[in-house]
């Protein structure tokens, strides 16, 4: 009778259990950390088994990590060639591919994964992330939101997520999507810190304080949480508390240079240059090739009038980074600052052809181009002034159509006026030239310019300009609008364009008849000069304006009698040069021209010639046709254009201007030896 054995288990290959022991053994070294004593191993284990699959993915991820990607992806290719359906073969090729830059083979390695594993948020994350970096922001957005649906608790996922809202432009997204994760874990310090980049961004800048607070509440030892604090704060003009935000990431990073630069950027705009010097180049002895930091020293070395250094500064930003726009922009401001004109030009121009939607640099090239004279192409070029954030009006976006120069007749047109009042005043040259288009026009302007202007332009009907408009200039019936600076476009293509005629403001007659008999009664027959030396605009009131002692050649004059038509707090400066020179200034007390520019235009009508430095005396004095000398800096604004004594803006107008740059002194000169000559040529009741 036969008999049955029991069959055993079938025997294993010794050689097979040892390669499996060591790769435990290289899996241990490798999660310790120890990639050398990992990859010797795996290397031992190859020998005998060359084609062990996961020993050949493993030593490929340590290739990976020790940044040896070519080999990397050589090992982990050979590992999908034994096992095409390994998805972690496939995940590990994926990062393998994004180091070394290929990208479309990285993507096919993810779907890859998600073909064999459509469950894996990891491999939806990383797509989502190589996407995005393609430029693919919607596909990134809807791969994200796939690895949410299979792992909506990730934070990292959720992270990716607003980024990618946030290059889109979609902040509202960004913001709920950055609270989503507050909601999983309320201590997340990255997440507020980026949730106030972000709501800073959307202009909730009280809201992005909050965040930042409560991230400096959880971990008061993040440097970058101080330091964009700082940039928060900054932004909301607490210039002193966002310098404690910087220098308290300063205490805990003091290798910070970010927080560096921008301490330095927040002590310029106090005006602190010589500190701010100091903190920049703090900042480049931690990083000599930081762009950024250089371009910001040559701003402040612009604003301390060290135009050279500044020059010095830009070209080394340049050097670092060849194409960086603002750099030439502002390489652009010093050359013309300079005189440098064509050199300017050429720089701004580069500029642009770096990035095509550069605001600032198409407004400033606009700009040059006007002072040299080339209307047409400069106008078109201002226009972009709109996009520019430090210019200083709003855009009023009222609703009717923009003007785009088409025909006028039997239309209705809104012209709403921007920026100071000397700018108001100067535009309005162009308003008779639009009125005789037989064109209904209703126009909004500074209040106190209202009665001037509606007496000057009786046909134009003229409404204050208010925070909130006036609700007939929101009439959709009126079939166009458009701001005054821009009519010159269509309006002021070359100068045969300009009116050369007398004035086209008219003072009451009234008033100035009043004030010249009572300055008359004064002066003893004397000539009435009216007299400004500085500018109160913040922005160039440095370059543009004089102080009196540098007058004293003009107001020595025996046989003019001086008014001040200087605007401000200035009764304590005339005082005081009265008592060092002896010399009189006649303060009018009646006349204020911050309050009533009515007054102030009646007051220079009454006067027979006016003396000012570029401001709103001398707009208002040209366009009242009175006789006015112009006082310039040796690169004027724009408007002035160069090497003439006349403007085509105002017919009645001399301009003297610099030799040097900021040397007021030949200008003063002149002017004293054209007094003197205009006093002997005027009517003889005049002495001298």
């Amino acid at each position: 009778m036969n008999s049955k054995t029991d069959c055993g288990l079938p025997n294993q290959d010794p050689n097979q259990v040892d390669a499996e022991e060591d790769l435990q053994k290289a899996i241990g070294f490798h999660q310790a950390g120890k990639l050398r004593q990992a990859e010797l191993v795996c290397q031992q284990i190859l020998q005998i088994h060359p084609w062990n699959v996961n020993t050949l993915h493993l030593l490929g991820v340590i290739a990976y990590q020790v940044e040896n990607f070519e080999i990397a992806g050589d090992l982990i290719g050979q590992a999908i060639e034994v096992e095409p359906n390994q998805s972690s073969f496939f995940f590990s090729l994926g990062l393998v591919l994004k180091k070394q830059g290929k990208l479309a083979e990285a993507v096919n390695a993810y779907y890859k994964v998600l073909e064999i594993d459509p469950n894996n948020a990891d491999a939806y994350n990383n797509l989502g992330n190589i996407l995005g970096s393609s430029g693919k922001l919607e596909e990134a957005v809807d791969t994200y939101r796939k690895a949410l649906e299979i792992n909506p608790n990730d934070i990292k996922i959720y992270n990716n997520l607003s980024l990618a809202l946030k290059r889109q432009g979609k902040l509202a997204e960004a913001i709920d999507t950055y609270h989503k994760v507050l909601e999983i874990d309320s201590t997340d310090v990255g997440t507020y810190r980026n949730l106030g980049m972000v709501l800073a961004e959307q202009g909730e800048l009280e809201e992005a304080i909050n965040a930042y607070c409560k991230a400096l509440e959880i971990d008061s030892t993040d440097a970058g949480t101080h330091n964009n604090f700082g940039i928060i704060l900054k932004e909301q003009g607490k210039l002193e508390e966002a310098i404690d935000a910087y220098c308290k990431a300063l205490e805990i990073a003091p290798g910070y240079a970010d927080a560096y630069n921008n301490l330095g950027n927040v002590l310029q705009l106090q005006g602190n240059f010589e500190e701010a010097v100091v903190v920049y180049q703090k900042a480049l002895e931690i990083n000599p090739n930081d762009a950024r930091t250089h371009n910001n020293l040559g701003v402040t070395k612009q604003k301390q009038k060290k135009l050279v250094e500044a020059i010095d500064a830009y070209y080394k930003a340049l050097s670092i980074t060849p194409g960086y726009a603002d750099a030439y922009n502002n390489l652009g401001n010093v050359l013309q600052l300079q005189g440098n004109f064509e050199e300017a030009m050429v720089v701004y121009q580069k500029a642009l052809e770096i990035n095509s939607q550069f605001s600032e640099a198409h407004k400033n090239l606009g700009m040059l181009l006007l002072l040299t004279g080339e209307f047409e192409h400069g106008w078109k070029k201002y226009e972009w002034r709109w996009e520019c954030h430090d210019f200083p009006s709003e855009n009023r976006n009222f609703p009717q159509s923009a003007w785009d120069g088409t025909n006028l007749s039997g239309k209705s047109i809104l012209v709403w006026t921007e920026q100071g009042i000397g700018d108001e005043i100067m535009f309005a040259n162009m308003l008779d030239t639009l009125s005789q288009m037989e064109v209904k026009i209703i126009a909004e302007c500074e209040e106190r310019l209202v009665p001037l202007f509606q007496r000057s332009f009786p046909k134009i009907q003229f409404v204050s300009r208010e925070p909130k408009p006036n609700p007939i200039l929101l009439d959709k019936n009126i079939d166009y609008q458009v701001p005054i600076g821009s009519l010159a476009q269509w309006l002021r293509t070359d100068e045969s364009q300009f009116p050369n005629k007398g004035p086209y403001l008219s003072a009451s007659s009234e008033k100035v008849s009043q004030l010249r008999d009572k300055y008359e009664e004064l002066t003893n027959d004397k000539l009435l000069v009216g007299i400004s030396w500085k500018s109160i605009n913040h922005g160039i009131k440095k370059e543009k304006s004089t102080i009196l002692e540098n007058w004293t050649p003009i107001l020595s004059q025996p046989d003019c009698f001086f008014v001040n038509l200087q605007y401000g707090d200035i009764k304590q400066e005339i005082g005081e040069y009265r008592s060092a020179t002896g010399i009189l200034i006649y303060m009018d007390q009646e006349i204020n021209p911050l309050t009533n520019l009515d007054d102030f235009a009646a007051q220079i009508s009454a006067l027979d010639l006016i003396i000012s430095i570029s401001n709103t005396t001398v707009h208002m004095s040209g366009a009242l046709g009175k006789e006015v000398w112009t006082l310039l800096p040796y690169i004027p604004d724009w408007r002035w254009m160069l090497e003439r004594e006349d403007t085509p803006w105002y017919p009645t107008m001399k301009l003297f201007r610099q030799n040097q740059i900021n040397d007021w002194s030949n200008v003063f000169q002149q002017v004293s030896l054209a007094l003197k000559l205009h006093i002997k040529n005027v009517n003889p009741s005049v002495k001298g």
